[in-house]
């Protein structure tokens, strides 16, 4: 660099430029489900009791005797077998040679490459254990209302609550639009930091930009398969969070010395289960190709 034919200083800057990563949307207790987190340690799979369901009999007349029935039950697998895993090399010598911590910058980066890849795998989940709606009308200001509220008849005639929309960033817009100020912004509140979250129609809404920046997902469901959803054709998820189970048997990141070479790794490894309790817990709506 040179100022009228005199050089002059050059500096890199001790600050790394961030990279750009999908929002954080799935979060403990308000998307989702993480009740059966405590009886991961130890096992491959959780496996969930659930009681065979009953129906309601006409009513009797009193001094009648009890109609016995067997007790049955069923169980519901989390089968903990989706993993994420980033490892990155670090040699020493380009450590050494950079202005900035290359260790914790990459680890902060592989980090957040697994949490998006464990984000991408709980969508793929609901959109392919969910029920897919008949309606593949383009949402509007004017029809998003209709739409929703129909969307919403679906979970509750199946006894199931209506109290989160994950949309695209389209759909969101559109939401926007036809609400005005009957949207309520969740503010200030650390978990929401990192996504656009807030009330209307009374459910959570929560922007999703995954589905717009992403044409598939995948994940490993509970039989074992390898499934793949597209996302860039779903407007919105409607589900009941606490029929949605995320279950992680394991978090690992660690910045590790090798013996292969003059420096370290810097390594994240999740493990996780996913599984949607019944797929009257959720709707998804999508639209036409």
């Amino acid at each position: 660099m040179e100022y009228g034919g005199y050089n002059v200083t050059e500096k890199y800057s001790k600050i790394v430029a961030p990279n750009l990563y999908f929002d954080a949307v799935f979060q403990p207790g308000i998307t989702y489900n993480d009740e059966y987190q405590g009886e991961a340690a130890g096992s491959g799979a959780v496996n969930v009791f659930k009681l065979a369901a009953k129906t309601v009999k006409d009513p009797k007349t009193p001094a009648s005797d009890f109609s016995h029935e067997n007790g049955e039950n069923e169980l519901i697998p989390v089968l903990l077998n989706n993993m994420q895993q980033e490892s990155t090399k670090i040699y020493n010598v380009q450590a050494e040679a950079v202005p900035y911590d290359a260790a914790d910058a990459h680890l902060s980066q592989s980090t957040r490459v697994c949490k998006e890849g464990w984000q991408m795998s709980g969508l793929a989940c609901l959109v392919t254990e969910g029920t897919a709606l008949a309606d593949t009308t383009v949402l509007t200001k004017d029809n998003i209302k209709s739409k929703i509220i129909e969307g919403r008849k679906g979970i509750r005639k199946q006894k199931a609550s209506a109290n989160v929309v994950m949309a695209s960033v389209d759909t969101y817009s559109t939401m926007l639009e036809a609400a005005g100020d009957q949207f309520s912004p969740l503010k200030n509140d650390e978990i929401i930091r990192t996504g656009q979250m807030g009330y209307w129609l009374g459910m959570l809404w929560v922007e999703c930009n995954m589905m717009d920046l992403s044409t598939a997902a995948k994940y490993y469901d509970y039989a074992g398969q390898l499934k793949t959803a597209d996302l860039s054709k779903v407007d919105y998820i409607m589900y009941d969070w606490k029929g949605f189970h995320i279950v992680d048997l394991l978090a690992m990141a660690r910045l590790k010395d090798s013996e292969n070479f003059n420096g370290s790794l810097a390594q994240v490894e999740i493990v996780t289960g996913y599984r949607l309790g019944d797929k009257s817990y959720a709707v998804v709506k999508k639209r036409a190709a």
